[in-house]
């Protein structure tokens, strides 16, 4: 019997969507809050288009508290990419999932493994690598900032894994309209010039849009192991496209800390799928 590969091939394809987001963010020219607001914006109403069939408003307390943490987070994950290099930027948003297993015994009551400790333990090193490069006064700012928008991401996982709902298409649209909101003060200050314009429609309908439908698809239909696996490689793509088209290179020190966090993540997420979490784990 064959095994249909669509479904991971849509994966990828998600996971190569995502990573288009750096390169279209640092192409853009306005101020990062304007490029914040105008990208949640479309990508809001993009989503509700896109997935009207299997959108459910509610307004519980999960659902709010998922919208206004991932519209927080959307900021966050704009002004960093803006102020410190792409690189930098999603690992550190790729670190919130380490976050999520440490904060869940107080939010999920779901236990937390030795394993997870060491995985924070291994984060918190590959963080601190990033400050031994040559940054700027902005580049250093980027990265608290990048740090602060993994707490909000892990904050909305935490929130989306407490709604009623299976479909996270009304929660991601709102978060993105609180996003715009909260930045709908600054998205007028500059005028979007026509190259703007397309870097803010492909932010919101390629980069966030488009890959989050082709993936609410594709995970119904792969392994677990197999999502952890190819999802992983965004922030591994993410600087290429970054390095090919704008010409930044993240520094040497945050080479090797954006490799030990990766690594790290990467690791616990496979143990984690080979192994599940039982109740009876040590914390």
């Amino acid at each position: 019997m064959k095994t249909n590969p669509m479904p991971v091939l849509m994966l990828l394809a998600a996971a190569v969507l995502w990573s288009t987001s750096g390169t279209l963010i640092k192409m853009v020219t306005l101020p990062p809050l304007a490029i914040a607001g105008w990208r949640s914006l479309v990508a809001a109403i993009f989503l509700l288009v896109v997935c009207k069939k299997t959108v459910k408003i509610s307004w519980d307390r999960a659902t709010l508290g998922a919208a206004a943490c991932l519209g927080a987070f959307c900021i966050c994950f704009v002004c960093a990419t803006k102020l410190t290099t792409a690189a930098n930027a999603i690992v550190l948003q790729y670190t919130a999932s380490v976050l999520v297993a440490v904060l869940a015994p107080c939010f999920l009551n779901e236990p937390t493994r030795r394993l997870d400790w060491v995985t924070l333990g291994l984060v918190i090193a590959g963080v601190c690598l990033f400050f031994l490069d040559d940054l700027s006064a902005d580049g250093r700012l980027g990265i608290f900032i990048g740090i602060l928008g993994a707490v909000f991401w892990a904050a909305t996982m935490i929130f989306l894994r407490q709604t009623k709902d299976s479909s996270t298409a009304w929660p991601l649209s709102l978060g993105n309209f609180v996003a715009a909101g909260l930045c709908l003060p600054f998205m007028f200050d500059q005028m979007p010039g026509t190259t703007d314009l397309l870097g803010i429609l492909g932010l919101g309908t390629i980069s966030i849009g488009a890959g989050y439908a082709v993936f609410s698809y594709a995970i119904k239909e792969v392994k677990a192991l197999e999502a952890v696996l190819i999802c992983s490689i965004e922030p591994f793509i993410n600087p290429i496209w970054v390095f090919l088209f704008v010409g930044e290179m993240p520094g040497p020190a945050a080479m090797a800390g954006g490799m030990l966090v990766l690594t790290a993540v990467t690791m616990r997420s496979v143990m984690t799928v080979l192994k599940p979490v039982r109740a009876s784990d040590p914390a």
